[in-house]
This record gives C-alpha cells, sequence and structure tokens, in this order.
C-alpha cells in the first residue's frame, strides 16, 4: 500500500469516527448524559485572562492512560492538515487555556474548554491570490502591480461539542500541538485570516483542515501507518 493510499483510508476513518460521534449519545438515563444545556457548562467557566491554579484536577484527561502523552491536558485524537498529512497522537493547546471563538451570531467571546470538544473543522470563507502593490509615486494616490502575488485564506472554525451542539466563529490565533511516539508537531495555528509568502501558492499556505478527538480514531490510524511502513 502507497503512502497516498494510506492517506486517503487513514481519512476515511477519520471522517467516518467524527460522523458517527456525531449522532452518537449516551443510553437514557445514564448518569454521563449532561443534566442541562452545555451552555450552562461553559457559563461556569472563567475566561482565560483569569488567574488559575497550576493544576485543574476537575479537567484532567478523562480519556485515561494520560502517561502516554508528556503533557496530562493532552487528548487522543488525529490532526488532518490541507496537504493531505494525517497526525495521530495526543492533542493540546496552550497550557490552561479554552479555545477562544469569537461568535458573530451571539456578538461575544465563547471559551470552550478543550475537554468538551469533539471535532474541529476549518471552514474556508475566502481563499485566492493578492496581487503586491505599491504607490507609483510619492504623493500621489496611484498604484502599481508588480506582478507577483502571494496566497490570501480567511477561515472560521467549527467546533462540535460533547452535547452535540455546534459553535461556529473565529479564532484569532490560537495554537495546536500533537504529540506522537514522544515527537511534538506544531504549532498549527489556527487564525482568521493567513497570508503566505510572494510567487508561494494556495496549497503552500497549509492549514488545519480538521481536528478529531477520538482514542478509537487515533488508534486506528497509528495502526495503519504501522502496517503500511512495514516491509
Amino acid at each position: 500500500m502507497n503512502s497516498h493510499m494510506v492517506k486517503l483510508f487513514a481519512l476515511a476513518l477519520v471522517m467516518s469516527l467524527v460522523l458517527a460521534s456525531g449522532v452518537s449519545s449516551p443510553p437514557s438515563g445514564s448518569a454521563s448524559k449532561p443534566a442541562s444545556n452545555l451552555d450552562y457548562w461553559l457559563s461556569q467557566t472563567k475566561p482565560t485572562t483569569t488567574s488559575r491554579p497550576a493544576s485543574r484536577p476537575s479537567e484532567v484527561n478523562p480519556f485515561g492512560r494520560t502517561d502516554r502523552f508528556s503533557r496530562s491536558d493532552a487528548l487522543p485524537g488525529v490532526v488532518v492538515l490541507s496537504d493531505g498529512k494525517i497526525l495521530p497522537g495526543g492533542v493540546f493547546t496552550t497550557r490552561d487555556k479554552d479555545w477562544e471563538v469569537w461568535s458573530a451570531l451571539q456578538k461575544r467571546w465563547r471559551h470552550i474548554p478543550p475537554i468538551v470538544v469533539l471535532s474541529i473543522r476549518a471552514v474556508v470563507v475566502e481563499e485566492g491570490m493578492e496581487k503586491e502593490w505599491r504607490w507609483k509615486e510619492m504623493g500621489r494616490n496611484e498604484r502599481f502591480y508588480t506582478g507577483r502575488a502571494q496566497p490570501v485564506r480567511r477561515l472560521l472554525w467549527r467546533f462540535h461539542l460533547i452535547d452535540d451542539s455546534y459553535i461556529t466563529g473565529a479564532v484569532k490565533g490560537q495554537p495546536l500541538w500533537v504529540e506522537s511516539a514522544g515527537k511534538r508537531h506544531g504549532p498549527f495555528v489556527l487564525h482568521e485570516r493567513t497570508k503566505g509568502k510572494l510567487d508561494q501558492t494556495l496549497d503552500d499556505l497549509i492549514y488545519v483542515k480538521q481536528v478529531v478527538i477520538s482514542r478509537r480514531a487515533m488508534k486506528e490510524t497509528l495502526k495503519i501507518q504501522l502496517s503500511a511502513s512495514s516491509p
């Protein structure tokens, strides 16, 4: 199995698992089912600017076996990049920091604890090539174009939460890392707007396409990659 087929197979697996997570729910009467809407949970979280204890036992990774990652707050999952690269492992952002999402619909910032996130998906709002220009002469409001261009992309981020609700909005540059086999990949920064270098293409402007928080997805993707790399 060549590397391209491995990537396609692993990506199909990740997509099927995240779709499955969207329709599953705890059985009726289960103690794990939230008693109230997630908005209530989020309203109880403090803004990230507020000082917090060095450790937060209530937010310890509930997936267990955290000793496999160097960061105790890392969650098992898979990160898919726009160039097709798939990274399974422990997923985490800045320590003790919630995801901060600007909801244009609600006109306010939402603070989302990573522990309540099932997946994050990039939504491309606009992308294209921006032409380089300069003022033709000092003091004259006239431009001339150099013939060079650079890729520009605007993104929103769609968060799927454990109560099966969604929050879509802008993220103002928050980093994300993946730890796999003792190696740390990243940071991959979730931006609202990204710009590449002159003479690059849109394909060169790589971004996080999807994040899936799932131990099963992580294990299955690792198994596929290990099998493909074996002689």
